[in-house]
């Protein structure tokens, strides 16, 4: 017999975690163009979402 055994599971599992990865690469690029921001710091920037706006 054989002794080669293929794990068809862990194949599919690494395909649904890339998957997942390119799908959280181009949502970050979406907000990143949605609320475009000057800074360049990530922390930075959530920080910046959520301040309160001056009132007028």
């Amino acid at each position: 017999m054989n002794d080669k055994v293929v794990d068809i599971n862990s194949k599919r599992d690494d395909v649904r975690h890339k998957r997942k990865e390119q799908q959280l690469k181009d949502m970050k690029n979406k907000f990143e163009k949605a609320l475009p921001t000057e800074e360049h710091d990530p922390k930075q920037k959530l920080l910046n979402i959520f301040r309160k706006k001056p009132q007028k």
